[in-house]
């Protein structure tokens, strides 16, 4: 009978560590100081990108990617129920290659303005700066169009306090291309 219970139990921890357990709850001061180290970072992007420092940002970009991994809200899943939203939700946020700071749409609209820092954005080759672009825009666009979704577009502009137009625009990304603007190929 002992066995049995023994048996019995092991049984019942073996399913209940089969189940998923539910994430942790996130503190609001973990996800502060988290967000306070990535802003951090983008400063030491911005300074070393107008200073003409790849090496620098490349190091930066580096580090924003290992906090973005390990932020403490990095396993949230949206639960939205419109795809667009879903894909806004979980939009790659300050996190190489593209490391857009700013993300602006429209209400009943399916555009979306990236703010990104110009200085930094301009220092990749024009090649790396499409790459960058397509390694954003592609995921998103071939998520929505599983979702029936076909006119989503990515504009990338620099950093604004003001909205957004695509007379800004540094690159673009709709349907299956992305193309970088005079003002991307030029900059």
């Amino acid at each position: 009978m002992t066995v049995g219970l023994i048996a019995g139990s092991a049984g019942g921890c073996a399913e209940e560590s089969e189940r998923p357990s539910p994430a942790p709850p996130v503190s609001r001061e973990a996800v502060d100081r988290h967000d306070t180290a990535i802003d951090r970072q983008l400063e030491t992007m911005r300074r070393a990108a107008a200073s003409g420092d790849r090496a620098a940002v490349a190091r930066a970009q580096s580090t924003l990617e290992r906090l973005a991994q390990t932020h403490p809200a990095a396993a949230r899943t949206s639960s939205a129920r419109d795809p667009f939203e879903r894909m806004l939700e979980d939009f790659p946020f300050k996190r190489p290659p593209l490391v857009a700071q700013q993300v602006t749409t429209t209400r009943g609209d399916r555009r979306v303005f990236a703010g990104v820092d110009r200085a930094a954005f301009c220092l990749l080759t024009p090649a790396a700066r499409r790459e960058a672009v397509e390694a954003v825009h592609r995921p998103a666009d071939a998520r929505l169009r599983t979702d029936g979704i076909t006119d989503f577009e990515l504009v990338v502009v620099a950093l604004t306090r003001s909205v957004a137009t695509l007379d800004q625009a540094l690159a673009i990304g709709r349907g299956n291309s992305v193309r970088l603007t005079s003002r991307g190929r030029s900059c």
